[in-house]
Parts: structure tokens; C-alpha cells; sequence
């Protein structure tokens, strides 16, 4: 019999009201526990009636049901929903994969499948089974056996066999009267929900003191999508490569305050096509009047010849056309890769490249949660 089919007769009596699921795989009870907003201590081993808890607590409490299944760990909440959230999928994808299945009394509902911390696909599942379907998801649908019409005949059996397929847990019986964590997330006054310090090391405790302008960024976080400490990476990088002509100058400040406003996808295309063309005439131009023999692999940009100015012209303006990439924390991690190249040859001059790592530890702990 095939999932669909088993799903189909098995999904009303395993939840009986609305819940929202979510499937980890690459990370541990530790991790899962932190983003969920508890804490270790908070875990007990219970049977899965007490998920139900959740209903008489208050609404920045609850409670959530942990189950190691071999690879993965599946978790199970009544209330709050944090697991469906694209921030802590992100997060919990972090080292593999998590994907989310959840709908409400009133039908909102939400299929969100992340990898490697990117969200590969989100969208509606009760959707897909009206006539205002999204052809592009029952596509990706198809890729896991599941048809246009299975969607019309039920659309939870649909959502659950895709989940099963990449998965391979199935949730049935056996599962729900098995063994679970229960974390309790209780005494609101405690406020699990607070990232643990951010933890520096002395020499980087020591760039902060004379640099006021990092220092204050990091004594105010998180900040959401980083976009000061974004920009602060690429102002490291520009500075690298000065000076710049009048004309380059003001597509370079366009972009910086199309960064500092959070500004991605079709409203900076235009922008980052600009961009690009800058950045592939330094390429060009760089390659034009290398030395032959040159391995940039192993040797940093000399900033004392031609082709070293460009590259790190090249690699500034690159800086910048990472970071509108659509997921903020992908976008300053290139930005970084970009940036770490721009300022190497004067790490010995200049704090700059430094800083630069001080930067990516900053935003690792604002996208992560914890210091790295």
C-alpha cells in the first residue's frame, strides 16, 4: 500500500487537532532544544498525551514533543508553532535538513522544506488542492510521486507522504505510542527565549576597544538581518580598494543604501546588474596584464601591482553583490568570503581584514543564536 493511501486512512485519528510538525536531520536534542526557546533542563521523558499541556499554559509557554527516529528527530506542538517558523528552520537545517508541515483550526497551513540553512521550498498545502494551485509546487510535488489529483483528494495524506519520502520516519501508531522527550518551556521570568551571551575572544575583546563603531554594533545584539554589520563588511572591502573613480562611486553608495534598508530580490536587480558589469571589467582588465605563472589560489592580491589593484577592485564590488542575495545570512557570509580577499594584502598595515572576522563571528551569533 503506498504512503498516500496509508496516510489517508491514518491522519484524523493520529491528530485529531491542529499541529505543527517538524523533521530534523544533522543536528542533536541540544540544538533542537535552543531553538525552540527551552532550555536542557526542561526535558523530561513522557508519553505523547502530554503535548496537550501546551493548551493550559501561558502563550509564551508550551510545550514540545521530541522523538529521535534514527537519523532524524521529529518534533510535534499544539501551540506556538516555533518549529514552523523560517528563522528556526533555517537555524536547524544549519548542518542538514529540516522541513515543517502545520495548519491551524482555520486552515492556514504551511510545507516548508529547508537544506543547509537555505529554505528550499514553502508554500501553502491547502492551497494546492483548489483551483487557485501553484503549478511550480505541484511540480516539486511530482518529484515525491505526488499528483495534482492526490492533492485534490487529501491534502494532508498528500503533505505527509512527501514528508515520509524524504524523511523515511513514518508517522503512524507504532510512532505516537512510542517513546518521546517532553520539553516543557515554563517560568516565563526565566526568558528561554534569550540567546545565550555572545562570547569573544581576548585579542577580538581588544579590536573592539578601538573600533567604537563594531563595539557598539555588538553591544546591541541581535539585530535583525545584520544589515549595519553587512554594510560595515563592505565599507571594510571598499576602503581596501581606493580610491574609486566618480562614476563607480555612486553606484558603490546607491548599493551601500540599498544594503543599509534591507533592500533583496527584484527591487536591487537592476542594481546588481550594474554591478556586475563593474565587476567583470576589473576581471577582465586583471586578467589582461597578469603575469603568467600567478596562482591566485595560494597568493593574496598584491596591492603594489596592476593586476592586484583590480582583483581587489574586483572582489570589493563583489562584496556588494553578495549581499542582496534573498537569504540575509547567506548574503553576508559571501559578502565576507569577498571581503576577507579585498583586505588580506594589508592585514599587516591595517586592522581591516580583522575586523572582517569580527564581523562574520557577529553575525554568526545573530543568525545562529550562539557564539561560534
Amino acid at each position: 500500500m503506498s504512503f498516500f493511501l496509508a496516510y489517508r486512512g491514518l491522519i484524523g485519528s493520529l491528530f485529531e487537532v491542529p499541529v505543527c510538525l517538524t523533521w530534523v536531520r544533522g543536528n542533536d536534542v541540544d540544538g533542537i532544544v535552543r531553538a525552540f526557546g527551552g532550555r536542557p533542563d526542561q526535558i523530561s521523558e513522557g508519553p505523547y498525551e502530554e503535548v496537550y499541556e501546551a493548551y493550559e499554559m501561558a502563550a509564551d509557554e508550551g510545550v514540545v514533543l521530541i522523538s529521535p527516529v534514527e537519523d532524524w528527530i521529529m518534533t510535534v506542538e499544539l501551540t506556538r508553532y516555533r518549529g514552523a517558523g523560517r528563522d528556526t528552520l533555517r537555524s536547524l537545517s544549519a548542518g542538514g535538513e529540516a522541513l515543517a508541515l502545520a495548519w491551524t483550526g482555520e486552515l492556514d497551513a504551511a510545507f516548508t522544506y529547508a537544506v543547509a540553512g537555505r529554505l528550499d521550498v514553502s508554500f501553502d498545502p491547502v492551497r494546492q488542492m483548489t483551483d487557485a494551485y501553484e503549478a511550480e509546487y505541484v511540480e516539486w510535488s511530482s518529484r515525491y510521486g505526488i499528483t495534482r489529483a492526490q492533492w485534490q483528494e487529501d491534502w494532508r495524506a498528500a503533505a505527509f507522504t512527501i514528508a515520509e519520502t524524504i524523511t523515511g520516519v513514518s508517522v503512524d501508531q507504532a510512532w505516537k505510542d512510542g517513546p518521546h522527550l517532553v520539553l516543557r518551556i515554563e517560568d516565563a521570568d526565566d526568558d528561554p527565549d534569550e540567546k545565550p551571551p555572545l562570547k569573544l575572544r581576548a585579542p577580538q575583546q581588544e579590536l573592539l576597544s578601538g573600533h567604537p563603531r563594531v563595539a557598539a554594533l555588538a553591544g546591541a545584539l541581535p539585530v535583525e538581518e545584520f544589515s549595519e554589520g553587512t554594510v560595515m563588511v563592505a565599507q571594510l572591502a571598499l576602503g581596501a580598494a581606493e580610491p574609486w573613480e566618480q562614476r563607480e562611486r555612486s553606484l558603490l553608495d546607491e548599493a551601500q543604501a540599498a544594503i543599509a534598508a534591507g533592500r533583496r530580490g527584484a527591487t536591487v536587480h537592476a542594481l546588481q546588474a550594474a554591478l556586475n558589469v563593474v565587476a567583470d571589467q576589473f576581471a577582465e582588465r586583471a586578467t589582461q596584464v597578469m603575469p603568467a605563472g600567478v596562482d591566485l589560489d595560494h597568493l593574496d592580491p598584491d596591492p603594489g601591482a596592476e593586476w592586484g589593484r583590480l582583483l581587489i577592485k574586483h572582489n570589493a564590488v563583489k562584496t556588494l553583490i553578495s549581499a542582496f542575495a534573498e537569504d540575509p545570512y547567506e548574503g553576508v557570509t559571501l559578502a565576507i568570503r569577498h571581503a576577507r580577499v579585498a583586505t588580506a594584502p594589508t592585514r599587516k598595515q591595517t586592522d581591516d581584514y580583522r575586523l572582517v572576522g569580527l564581523l562574520e563571528t557577529l553575525a554568526f551569533y545573530v543568525f545562529k543564536g550562539y557564539s561560534p
